[in-house]
């Protein structure tokens, strides 16, 4: 701790956090943002730090606006007053301690500073009372904000299939409430990650704030505006979350990230991309493969022959991992509808005679890896497992559960259902060496939320507890099987935070992949998380053409969702050409810097460039029939003294076109735009010319 002018400062991080400790003891907020270590050494006496916010007020602290905490103590108590007891900076880690003391409790605030700017804070509480305690609210995080024209961007879908639809609002006086609740797929109708401006946010100018609650469960962010203040708290959700510490127990709450720009969106979304490669995702710099999936050509209908064939065709375009979806396994009640089989975990005979040996070394032969869907934490009631043990699942006493989707949620709590999920893996993978790739679904959400793991005066821990012990599994499966490639599922994208994606390699975004609403939602995901880790697979769904399905999901992690065998040559032919062009532009998609250079509307247009500027690809879509082809596309981050040869493709194989130009010409001028026909697409393949 500094003192300025008889007052603590505390500082956490050069982006990040300012503190003040007042003359009683407590802990007030004098400033939040980017390059905040430079404007706490600029304080001077010229306000007493009364004059600043609390930084984490307590229930009643601040009687007029929402609680950051709320506790009943073991006395019964339900006030708490916090006041600073100690400061530790260590390196990169700032932590602030404070301690009510006349209700004993401790309080840790937490904050870690990163690469590219990002600030990770969560708060911890202990309980030291001999007594148990009631956590009603928790935030991670509570900052006040003062913003002018504030403005909120958020993302979230009515249901199934509309996962990141964008919202930009202004704030007005009152509280602004985004939540999810179901515990499994809370993202699907409300995500995890949020955009805060002065004025709508633009790609290159103003300042504006990313945040992301990092956390697998029901998530909530509240924006309390009043006197033109924000005050942010975030963190899980904590509606019918009353969670009970036991004495001497912690409580930590999930991470809240922050990422600050004072250039724009375009390079907030530049610097979080690096650091979530660098920091958050399994194998964030590893090339991630072109994947070919059976279930829009299947469904659940298929044998061994209709297996082989598709893995024939996939292999012809270039796909370089055959993924085997849902419907491949529960001999006594064959899985050929959602209805069943869920919980038994041995290959359909029937279906696959020599079991997924063959399969798998028929991708082997074709120079192809291979996959498998599974949803572990699941199990209809047709199934030898829900059979033997049904008092496995989510369920509360004398409530009768509810079938959704046709299946029950297995309570993970119980150390049996915890083992049964790792072993479910473990005999798969052991079983069929030659798998490398495991997409983990979930497709239900929550109800009758409790747990026979938990005492009955503790059933409120439920939806905290579900979650943490859900990520203890993928941790563990991550630990016991390293080399697996993971895809992130729940419904589409229902399960999509920076927390659980530790554990993971990739998302499945959605389960829309109609190329128009695909390109829409990539294009809102694409503000928070690298095109590495969004699969993008082309489909028949909207019925639009294949160049132009190709070309949407080439701008993230290309795969194919389709019957290959129903497709016409010419279309197998743009597929083919599709992935040879991916490989060439894959190392700028997956690890190149984005430029968003026209949203979405009539048309889009995007780039990736290489981090030393000497490649880039702009891809480029007409989403709308326009009468004539008019305007240009303003390529950005090209090096202005470096000449590119542009290479010029529509994925006709015979469609290519070279050109030359300089960076700085191609930056002024643009490049005319080609498209006038709906749902067309055209990309250009930038590469430095030596000297």
């Amino acid at each position: 701790m500094t003192n300025h002018a008889d007052r603590l400062v505390v500082a956490a991080g050069v982006d990040g956090f300012g503190f003040l400790v007042d003359t009683r003891g407590r802990l007030r907020q004098a400033g939040f943002g980017p390059r905040i270590g430079a404007h706490m050494e600029g304080l001077r006496g010229d306000l007493p730090p009364e004059a600043y916010p609390l930084a984490y007020p307590a229930y009643d602290e601040d009687p007029l606006h929402a609680p950051a905490l709320r506790i009943t103590h073991g006395d019964g108590r339900t006030t708490t007053r916090l006041l600073v007891d100690d400061v530790d900076v260590s390196g990169s880690k700032t932590v602030v301690v404070l301690r009510d003391r006349d209700c004993p409790v401790e309080v840790r605030l937490c904050f870690e500073t990163g690469d590219e700017g990002v600030l990770r804070q969560w708060v911890e509480v202990t309980n030291p009372q001999s007594a148990a305690i009631t956590l009603h609210e928790v935030a991670s995080a509570a900052p006040l904000l003062v913003l002018a024209e504030p403005t909120l961007t958020h993302h979230a879908g009515s249901d199934w299939s509309a996962e990141w639809s964008t919202t930009t609002e202004t704030l007005t006086p009152g509280t602004k409430v985004l939540e999810s609740r179901g515990g499994v797929r809370p993202h699907l109708r409300c995500s995890p990650f949020f955009l805060l401006g002065e004025g709508r946010p633009a790609e290159d100018g103003g300042t504006v704030l990313a945040g992301a609650v990092a956390w697998g469960g029901n998530i909530r962010v509240a924006f309390e505006m009043d006197a033109g203040a924000i005050r942010v708290t975030c963190g899980h959700n904590p509606s019918a979350s009353d969670y009970v510490l036991d004495p001497g127990q912690r409580f930590s709450t999930p991470e809240q990230v922050w990422a600050w720009s004072t250039e724009g969106t375009g390079e907030l979304s530049r610097r979080l991309h690096r650091w979530i490669r660098s920091a958050v995702v399994r194998d964030g710099g590893a090339e991630r493969p072109v994947v070919a999936n059976n279930w829009e050509a299947t469904f659940f209908s298929f044998d061994r022959d209709r297996l082989t064939g598709l893995i024939d065709h996939a292999a012809d375009i270039g796909a370089e991992l055959f993924l085997l979806d849902d419907g491949w396994f529960a001999p006594e009640h064959p899985r050929n509808d959602d209805t069943a089989g869920l919980g038994d975990w041995d290959v359909n005979r029937v279906k696959l005679p020599g079991g997924l040996a063959p399969v798998s070394a028929h991708a082997g032969a074709r120079g192809m890896r291979f996959g498998l869907w599974v949803e572990p934490e699941m199990v209809n009631p047709a199934s030898t497992t829900f059979t033997a043990h049904p008092e496995w699942i989510v369920s509360q006493p004398e409530r009768r559960p509810r079938l959704v989707r046709g299946q029950h949620a297995l309570d993970v709590l119980r150390p049996e259902v915890a083992r049964f999920v790792l072993g479910v893996f473990d005999r798969v993978l052991t079983e069929t060496p030659g798998i490398s790739y495991l997409k983990w679904d979930a497709n239900r959400h929550l109800t009758e939320p409790g747990s026979s793991a938990l005492a009955a005066d503790r059933q409120s821990n439920f939806w905290v507890d579900h979650a943490r012990a859900t990520w203890d599994l993928m941790a563990e499966v991550a630990r016991r099987h390293p080399e697996q490639m993971l895809m992130l599922c729940a419904s589409g994208g229902g399960r999509f935070d920076l927390g659980t994606l530790r554990f993971f390699h990739e998302v499945w975004l959605s389960d829309n992949t109609d190329p128009v609403d695909r390109l829409h939602m990539q294009w809102a995901a694409s503000h928070f998380v690298p095109a590495s880790v969004v699969a993008a697979h082309v489909t028949r769904l909207g019925n639009r053409p294949v160049a132009f399905g190709c070309a949407v999901a080439m701008s993230a992690r290309l795969g194919f969702d389709i019957d290959f065998a129903a497709m016409s040559d010419a279309e197998r032919a743009v597929c083919r050409r599709a992935v040879e062009t991916y490989r060439l532009v894959r190392p700028l998609v997956q690890q190149g810097d984005l430029y968003r250079l026209v949203p979405p509307a009539r048309r889009a247009a995007l780039s990736y460039v290489a981090p030393d500027r000497s490649r880039a690809v702009v891809f480029a879509y007409q989403l709308e029939r326009e009468p004539v082809a008019s305007g240009h596309v303003v390529p950005a981050g090209l090096d202005p003294g470096r000449t590119y040869r542009v290479t010029t493709t529509d994925l006709s194989p015979a469609a290519l076109e070279h050109w030359s130009a300089t960076g700085a010409a191609l930056v002024s001028e643009g490049i005319p735009w080609p498209l006038c026909d709906a749902c067309t697409a055209r990309l250009w393949v930038l590469d430095g010319e030596d000297g």
